[in-house]
């Protein structure tokens, strides 16, 4: 009896898929173990730096007083109560900055409480910190910057907005505005920063408007009356000008709206203005040109 030859091509078939599996193996077995010991120096760099945690209200005011409190408010005089603003990472000339502003309230010692009045606003300052061989470094302290807001208390700011004033120079916006008589008035209010510096720019005036104080319906019924005016209203956007005054760039006021004079009866298109920084702060210059 003739024995049949045993086929070799399932056999040969096994061995290879013994291979290639060996080799996945392998593969696998090389790539893990770069991946567990073995992690590239950008990405050890890149995680430093996202570790380190930026200076809190509770840094900025041990650096500004050298106290801080379980809250985020501390007693920096018998009628005096400070506490966190607003904080806000910014870059100037590639350098990474955080600053931290604090608010100084006067406290009315019947109620224990910040004064609510009006005309009472905050003392600002502010801690200020650069991001120096992953690390943040104190470069500046100020406990008194300006004042700002009204009814004892400062305007909240989320994320103020920045103004580039030159290649060294920023400036935070921060709105404010008032009213009175039904009129009103709106703005920014500009924090200047540079050389590790913060200084009170002044209040620019963008906008303006009667609408309380307005009526165009009775107007146009009996032009003479007078109860109350036409209405009348525009805003405004701030852009540095290449000329300068004391270091600091000159600001136009683009306006868009209309306003009205003493000697004029009816709205007319708004005339853009101009500021001019004096030394001190930032002043409407439109009537010296």
């Amino acid at each position: 009896m003739t024995k049949t030859p045993t086929p070799k091509k399932p056999l040969l078939i096994a061995l290879l898929t013994t291979a290639v599996l060996a080799t996945a193996g392998l593969s696998y077995y090389f790539s893990t173990s770069q991946e567990i010991g073995t992690v590239p120096e950008q990405i050890v760099a890149d995680t430093a730096k996202k570790s380190v945690e930026k200076p809190d209200v509770a840094m900025a005011l041990t650096d500004l007083f050298g106290i801080s409190g379980p809250g985020d408010s501390i007693k920096t005089a018998p009628d005096a109560l400070t506490g966190l603003w607003f904080e806000q990472s910014f870059s100037v000339e590639n350098q990474q900055y955080h600053v931290v502003f604090t608010k100084t309230q006067t406290v009315d010692p019947e109620i224990n409480a910040p004064f609510d009045s009006h005309v009472q606003g905050v003392i600002v300052g502010a801690a200020t910190y650069v991001l120096k061989d992953d690390a943040w470094q104190l470069v500046g302290k100020q406990k008194e910057i300006g004042e700002i807001g009204s009814w004892g208390d400062a305007p909240e700011v989320k994320n103020a907005a920045i103004l580039t004033l030159s290649p060294s120079q920023i400036a935070f916006m921060i709105d404010f505005g008032y009213g009175m008589g039904g009129f009103f008035e709106e703005g920014k209010v500009l924090f200047g920063f540079s050389n590790n510096t913060w200084q009170d720019l002044g209040f620019i005036q963008t906008g303006s408007n009667n609408s309380g104080s307005c009526d165009d319906t009775e107007q146009a019924e009996d032009p003479d009356s007078p109860l109350m005016g036409p209405c009348w209203g525009y805003t405004g956007t701030i852009t540095a000008l290449p000329e300068t005054h004391n270091n600091f760039p000159d600001l136009l006021i683009v306006k868009q709206g209309t306003e009205i004079t003493e000697e004029q009866k009816k709205p007319v298109p708004a005339k853009n203005s101009t500021y001019i920084f004096d030394g001190q702060k930032y002043a409407d210059a439109t009537g010296d040109e």
